[in-house]
């Protein structure tokens, strides 16, 4: 069986959508592809995933935090890695990082959908996203990361965490002492039949577009995923 990450559908979606000027099928196929470019944003953000999952963080004076990720060090404020560390404590029966997936046919061909909670508790999934701008409500209300997860966790609820590294340019790199940390209320997503519906609607459209446009090599298998 073929599989697919929400991550890779959730790309589909906004080129499907025209989401915006940067979902572009270049921008899919990459994805669906695995090409990554360095990137900061990523690699700030994989570094506050980091800390609120092992709850540490390196020290290094006047207020001052450092952590590597990936072999680049990124530089954060004490406000950063005391609201990292609070989320983290919010949650102390969460599970982080936490792997899951399902089963989805379509008219052409089944395939297994799957992706990682960064937060899971209860019937709840929560979703910490780093943004460098304002960030608004609409991208995440009409994302399908959020009705697939809850699917995927059989869970009810699913929120996404925001934070905004305010007055973060391009130029700082890494490097992110010198901007506001500000955390935003969390976006509330309920599970319901219609969001299930929704997701077989994914699904359908993505199958064709792969059959349509002979892309199964960019898929991989289910068991591939599963066989140590």
């Amino acid at each position: 069986m073929y599989r697919i990450s929400v991550t890779s559908l959730e790309a589909f979606r906004r080129f499907r959508d025209n989401h915006s000027i940067w979902d572009t099928e270049e921008r899919l196929l990459n994805v669906l592809s695995g090409k990554k470019e360095p990137n900061a944003y990523a690699t700030i953000g994989s570094c506050f995933h980091k800390i609120v999952e092992t709850g540490k963080a390196t020290y290094v004076g006047n207020g001052i935090f450092e952590q590597e990720e990936d072999g680049v060090v990124v530089r954060l404020n004490s406000k950063t890695v005391e609201n990292a560390i609070y989320y983290r404590n919010k949650y102390p029966n969460a599970q982080h990082e936490v792997h899951g997936g399902k089963d989805f046919h379509s008219s052409l061909f089944d395939i297994h959908v799957h992706g990682y909670a960064d937060v899971k508790y209860d019937k709840t999934v929560g979703d910490i996203k780093t943004k460098y701008s304002t960030p608004h409500t609409e991208d995440y209300t009409k994302s399908c990361q959020w009705t697939f997860y809850l699917e995927i966790f059989n869970c009810s609820t699913f929120y996404f965490d925001l934070f905004q590294f305010g007055g973060y340019i391009r130029s700082m790199l890494t490097d992110v002492v010198y901007t506001e940390f500000i955390p935003y209320e969390p976006i509330e997503c309920v599970r319901t039949i219609d969001s299930e519906k929704y997701n077989q609607y994914i699904v359908e459209d993505f199958c064709n577009y792969i059959h349509t446009n002979n892309l199964y090599h960019l898929l991989k298998t289910k068991e591939e995923l599963y066989t140590p």
